[in-house]
């Protein structure tokens, strides 16, 4: 099912619609409706493109050591004291 919507455009993108629908032959809703066709598939590659990358990165540390955690931190917070003095 197809539903109406308004869609406000400047004369610009209005006149360069209207050039490349005089030139493909194609109307202006055609190309209205794959203008979202290419956004919408623009972020559902976006989305799983995060998706995967979340699927990747999950168990990245499972193997690390906290000591070398927890001697990082130290190290962090000794030198943030040295800079910037005791809070």
């Amino acid at each position: 099912m197809m539903r109406k919507v308004q869609v406000f455009l400047s004369d610009d993108q209005k006149a360069a619609l209207k050039r490349v629908a005089a030139r493909t032959g194609r109307r202006l809703s055609d190309l209205f409706r794959a203008g979202v066709d290419l956004v919408l598939e623009s972020d559902r590659l976006e989305t799983a493109g995060w998706r995967e990358a979340t699927r990747a990165a999950a168990g990245l540390w499972k193997d690390r050591d906290a000591r070398a955690d927890n001697a990082l931190r130290a190290a962090v917070k000794r030198r943030f004291k040295a800079v910037a003095g005791p809070q």
